[in-house]
């Protein structure tokens, strides 16, 4: 009796450890997918505008702000207050403070006002205003890096009052906003911005975003309608778009819009890569196979195409398929941790411990303290203590 249950939980732990890799490969894949998206994102937004110099580095999933700046800084989260009189693009007063370039403009057109408003009136803005857009801009960021993101939001507003064509200002406010907790100020940020430079894809895009994550999802299609029809000469903007419909748990247009990105951008690897992992997550695993096998063929001296073929034919129980792919991944790098790994997982699956434990080892020895070289040590010692069992049952007297 006491043989039989030691089989058994012998057993359970072989399964367990299968469907745990699995598990691990799905996750795995889903981060490796959103790192695609957000650089998709961010190549996108550089396109899509530029002004006095910026660079656009916001993800896909815009959670976290990369100022548009020399140098990065992340404000501390805060709980929103109420947005402050001097300084909120709140419901009620937001619209009416900041005052556009055409109501400026108008002043001038009744000659009450000066030279300046009559560029205002023509969309212009003066360089000196322009200037100290950009000084307070700066100044936000420095606030920023002091950890102080109201002061930076109050730059901001004054950044955009001086100049309401800085598409910049108007994303870094949009950003500091959302971290606040600012939901209604961020969004009407995004339809001033609109207002202000209705051309901008980025402003679609982003309030586009802002309403689907917080669950509205009629207004976030209509923003992304528009953004796509705005940027049909732009393939990434389809993985953008992806993105969003992801968000809202549209599978169908998501699949549809990564369709759409590997149809423009044919040599892309980027697109076929997270079509393959699109089509993996659905159980499509043929599909996701023959996007990677492109992969391989645009990208033959990277490892990732072949381990993505190695998780898709794990989940579909081909072990000696997926073994080989992942063997063909360590033949191409080495020293990847992320395919020594797996395929050491394999081995242990296919109950070579010996070779796993060596594959293991080499994860400890390239990376001893990481999180990869912690787990192939635990797992050298998980293969060492099921060998030994092995063993003792091996030599215990058969059951009178």
């Amino acid at each position: 009796m006491t043989n039989r249950l030691t089989i058994a939980l012998s057993v359970l732990v072989v399964v367990f450890a299968t469907v745990s890799a699995v598990q691990t490969y799905r996750v795995w894949g889903l981060q490796e997918e959103a790192g695609v998206l957000r650089t998709a994102a961010a190549e996108t937004q550089k396109d899509s505008h530029k002004v006095g110099g910026g660079k656009h580095a916001a993800g896909a999933d815009n959670d976290s702000w990369t100022p548009v700046s020399t140098g990065t800084a992340k404000g501390k989260g805060h709980e929103a207050a109420n947005a402050k009189a001097d300084g909120s693009l709140g419901r009620d007063g937001g619209k009416t403070e900041l005052a556009s370039a055409a109501d400026a403009g108008k002043q001038g057109a009744k000659g009450k006002g000066t030279a300046e408003d009559a560029k205002a009136a023509a969309g212009a803005v003066s360089p000196d205003a322009a200037a100290r857009s950009d000084e307070l801009s700066k100044s936000a960021l420095e606030s920023l890096k002091a950890g102080n993101l109201e002061q930076a939001r109050d730059k901001l507003l004054q950044s955009v009052r001086e100049n309401p064509q800085s598409s910049d200002a108007w994303r870094n406010l949009a950003s500091v906003q959302r971290q606040l907790g600012a939901s209604q100020d961020e969004l009407d940020t995004y339809k001033q911005w609109m207002e202000q430079r209705p051309e901008d894809k980025l402003a679609h895009y982003m309030a586009a975003e802002a309403y689907a994550r917080g669950g509205m999802d009629d207004q976030a299609l209509q923003y992304l309608t528009q953004f796509q029809s705005m940027s049909t000469d732009n393939p990434q903007a389809y993985a953008m778009a992806a993105g969003v419909y992801q968000q809202m748990n549209m599978s169908a247009e998501q699949g549809d819009a990564l369709r759409q990105w590997v149809s423009a951008a044919p040599n892309s690897s980027d697109a076929h890569r997270v079509l393959g992992d699109y089509y993996q997550r659905a159980g499509q695993n043929d599909q996701a196979i023959a996007e990677y096998q492109t992969m391989a063929t645009l990208q033959p001296n990277t490892a990732t195409p072949y381990i993505q073929m190695g998780n898709a034919y794990a989940q579909m129980g081909q072990l000696d398929a997926a073994q080989a792919q992942f063997e063909t991944a360590v033949s191409v790098r080495p020293a990847d941790v992320e395919a020594l790994s797996r395929l050491a997982d394999i081995q242990r699956q296919t109950r070579d411990f010996q070779a796993a434990t060596a594959t293991y080892q080499r994860v400890v020895n390239l990376e001893p303290g990481s999180n990869a070289g912690v787990q192939a040590a635990r797992n050298i010692q998980y293969i060492q203590e099921e060998v030994t069992m092995r063993a003792q049952q091996a030599d215990a007297p058969p059951p009178q």
